[in-house]
């Protein structure tokens, strides 16, 4: 039997908020990330950002981001942007001074600014994951902030087992999703 993970501490001072689970496998949080999906195309969340953490041995775990662009990733656009800026204020030389210093911005930006789901909770989830475990955290806006929808909360009924384990949801909808996930079925 796999071992419980800990519980980390929640905070509902953020918007969007951000909840994060523990499944017994890879497919369980892809699958909760699908219906996640589904939910927000039927208008009931918003999704910001994901994340899965998943261990398949005792090795370390994997991290699998949405939306953080790495610093290359963003290199890439702000170099042609700026040398493109450069070539039309400075010539030939403008274009590659320009190009050299918006990549390089870029890339340091990518790398100060966190989007999404911070990287401290991405840490703390990669050492609660136990091997064969998958964690899915998710940054969300609630439709109207509230998850009283039956839907919502059918939805995660589907999902028995699952652990929540960090919540910046309110007490009373922590509770709420708590009791969706430990419901009979």
């Amino acid at each position: 039997m796999l071992k419980q993970p800990t519980r980390i501490e929640s905070s509902i001072d953020a918007e969007p908020r951000i909840v994060a689970f523990v499944f017994e496998s890879p497919l369980f949080a892809h699958e909760a990330y699908l219906a996640a999906m589904r939910l927000q195309e039927d208008g009931l969340v918003t999704i910001h950002d994901a994340v899965f953490v998943s261990r398949r041995s005792r090795c370390s775990a994997s991290v699998t981001e949405t939306t953080d662009p790495t610093p290359a990733a963003a290199a890439v656009p702000s170099s042609l942007v700026g040398a493109l800026v450069g070539m039309l204020v400075a010539g030939p030389l403008g274009f590659l001074i320009g190009g050299v210093l918006a990549g390089a911005s870029g890339a340091l930006a990518a790398k100060l600014i966190d989007l999404g789901i911070p990287d401290r909770l991405i840490v703390q989830l990669r050492k609660i994951t136990q091997p064969g475990q998958s964690a899915l955290a998710l940054q969300v806006d609630l439709a109207g902030g509230e998850l009283g929808g039956s839907e919502l909360l059918q939805e995660l009924r589907r999902f028995q087992g699952a652990q929540l384990v960090y919540s910046q949801l309110p007490p009373a909808q922590a509770a709420l999703v708590q009791q969706a996930l430990h419901a009979s079925a």
